[in-house]
């Protein structure tokens, strides 16, 4: 168990798979780190290894595990606000140029996460229109996976169209997922009347949930009611970047993992099988967006433009403003373009450009424009507008 992820995080991965066989894990846990530090492929792995009946080697083939390899699973309930599109375009480009064996896998994996989002659990008589599309479609790409997961043998052309194919069915999900920002009061009842439904015996139910740090005071009161006393053979997996941003009572009744950022060796590994060759990335985020499709040098370009606007206190014209706006939307690379921000506050900082007054206010503009757009559901466009003339009068 966890052989392959101890290539990456082998701390880590030595600790759980102590706790797993010596049965001292706890039922509620939670992953701290920054992004693509593997948390969610580590609840994956622990989730398989509590599934299996038969000591969870990583070879093991017994029908659970053969499930979780490919990840269509019915014991496993995701509540994600990850950016799941880049991870899956990538995934896509990389099946499409390669066709083999690993690349399949990853591509099958990666879209499967995107619909662990849409267990029968989830969907309740109250679903909107939207969310009722969302599940058929959701419904018409596992077929699509299931077709691809059984063809062994694999062309340029057999690769191509299937990704075509793909492609065509995640549109649906993709529009729903920009929808889609925070845990709502309404998914954790749900998975409340999940847990506690009868189950077939030694039946073990996974439920992961991300960024609860941005979830709403209700959402966060009903969770809490749930970590207090799980259920037997239920196990709850927190993933959160910001863990000093969670409500102390919840802290209090989970154990802490802490994951460190991959290492440059770490990230290269990972990489090897993608063949990029001399390519290299700092880290997963950047490889996943590049090959996700997002343009990240015309991000960089854009916060280097709003950011002169701001130090020299001279406003960008409407046209200007209005193309920068549209391309965020258009990549919907809000987050990246403000981290751009906040890099090149920091940079100015360093050069005595900002003082340190302006660049706290700055960031902490930036910070709590896009915490409360993520938390309210708020129009990205009208966010990232009015954040630019709250800096301007800022400066």
């Amino acid at each position: 168990m966890f052989e392959y992820l101890g290539v990456f995080q082998p701390e880590l991965a030595q600790h759980i798979t102590h706790q797993l066989r010596s049965q001292t894990f706890s039922q509620v846990n939670l992953f701290g780190g920054p992004r693509y530090s593997l948390r969610l492929s580590f609840a994956l792995e622990a989730a398989r290894v509590l599934s299996c009946n038969f000591g969870a080697k990583d070879d093991c083939v017994c029908e659970s595990c053969r499930r979780f390899d490919n990840l269509s699973v019915s014991n496993v309930v995701l509540i994600s606000v990850r950016d799941h599109i880049s991870c899956i375009e990538a995934s896509l480009g990389a099946f499409e140029r390669l066709y083999n064996d690993f690349t399949k896998k990853n591509l099958v994996r990666m879209i499967r996460r995107l619909l662990l989002q849409y267990h029968p659990a989830l969907l309740d008589g109250t679903q909107t229109q939207n969310a009722t599309n969302a599940a058929t479609a959701a419904g018409a790409l596992n077929e699509l996976l299931l077709d691809i997961s059984l063809q062994k043998e694999w062309d340029a052309k057999q690769a191509k169209k299937s990704c075509s194919e793909l492609s065509k069915a995640l549109k649906t999900l993709y529009a729903a997922l920009k929808k889609n920002s925070t845990i709502t009061i309404g998914q954790v009842r749900a998975v409340e009347q999940w847990i506690h439904q009868t189950s077939v015996q030694n039946t073990k139910r996974i439920v992961i949930l991300e960024a609860i740090e941005q979830t709403n005071t209700s959402a966060r009161n009903s969770l809490l009611k749930m970590l207090e006393e799980p259920p037997v053979d239920t196990y709850f997996f927190l993933l959160s970047e910001e863990p000093s941003r969670i409500m102390q009572t919840i802290l209090s009744r989970v154990r802490r993992y802490t994951f460190p950022p991959l290492t440059e060796k770490a990230v290269a590994r990972y990489l090897e099988p993608f063949y990029l060759k001399d390519r290299t990335y700092p880290d997963l985020e950047t490889f996943y967006l590049e090959q996700g499709g997002m343009d990240l040098v015309k991000n960089q370009e854009m916060a280097e433009m709003v950011c002169n606007s701001m130090f020299q206190k001279q406003y960008l014209q409407s046209s200007q403003l209005f193309t920068i706006l549209q391309n965020v939307e258009d990549m919907q690379s809000y987050e990246y373009f403000l981290k751009q921000v906040l890099v090149i506050v920091g940079n100015a900082l360093h050069q005595n450009r900002l003082s340190c007054k302006q660049a706290q206010a700055y960031a902490m503009l930036i910070n709590n424009s896009y915490s409360e757009s993520l938390m309210f559901n708020q129009n990205g466009k009208l966010m990232l507008e009015s954040l630019y003339y709250r800096m301007m009068e800022e400066a």
